[in-house]
């Protein structure tokens, strides 16, 4: 597999894929640019270390621009772990709010229809209790939902990803988009593979970023 064989391969992916919907178009560019002439360095040095598809270093840097992107517009960490917290607190008011409600108010349940079935709402687990001695009807007790809600967002809190990615003030996509597909490149091909990512980067952005500048980035520990 050569350079040349890799480069054909998004040529034949462009044919294949010109008629994509507006939403996707950009990545028609992406693929345009990485054909480019300026691109066959880092075609060679693909190749070498392995790459057989040239398609597949298409999606790697379809992803990795993707992702960039999420990362760029992604809340700081700490604003994250704020709003985990409030929809916590949220749901631990509105749980003792139910449970200091005086009775009989909310002791009882109500038919309801969802998608056309009938359904027994409650808003306490007693409720729930007296339903289903009472019928076998599929009953929605919210207080239930409130304490599963309450359980999945702790969870969402703990394995909430770590910081964002050390963002250039004047390049922060950028940025970005370099440690995304240097830990593309390094996981299929073991290695980041610097200077291909640089070429790669400076064409998919129009941006140049030299080689010294991509290992600086990917020497920064995300924030």
């Amino acid at each position: 597999m050569t350079g040349d064989d890799l480069r054909k391969h998004v040529l034949a992916w462009l044919v294949e894929n010109h008629n994509l919907r507006p939403t996707h178009a950009w990545r028609i560019e992406v693929a345009r640019r990485l054909v480019c002439d300026d691109m066959q360095p880092a075609w060679d040095e693909l190749a070498k270390h392995g790459a057989t598809d040239g398609r597949h270093i298409l999606s790697f840097v379809i992803d990795a621009a993707e992702d960039a992107h999420r990362e760029c517009v992604r809340l700081a960490s700490g604003e994250e772990s704020g709003r985990i917290a409030e929809v916590a607190d949220a749901l631990d008011t509105l749980r003792e709010a139910i449970a200091h409600a005086p009775s009989p108010f909310l002791d009882g349940a109500y038919p309801i229809e969802i998608d056309g079935r009938p359904v027994a709402f409650s808003w306490r687990k007693t409720g729930a209790k007296v339903l289903q001695l009472d019928n076998a009807t599929q009953s929605i007790c919210l207080d239930e939902l409130l304490e599963i809600a309450h359980g999945n967002i702790i969870d969402i809190a703990a394995h909430q990803p770590g910081g964002m990615l050390a963002r250039s003030r004047e390049r922060p996509q950028l940025t970005a988009f370099v440690r995304y597909l240097a830990g593309h490149f390094e996981k299929r091909y073991d290695g980041t593979l610097t200077a291909s990512v640089a070429r790669i980067a400076a064409t998919t952005y129009g941006d140049p970023i030299t080689e010294e500048q991509t290992e600086r980035i990917l020497g920064t520990q995300p924030q």
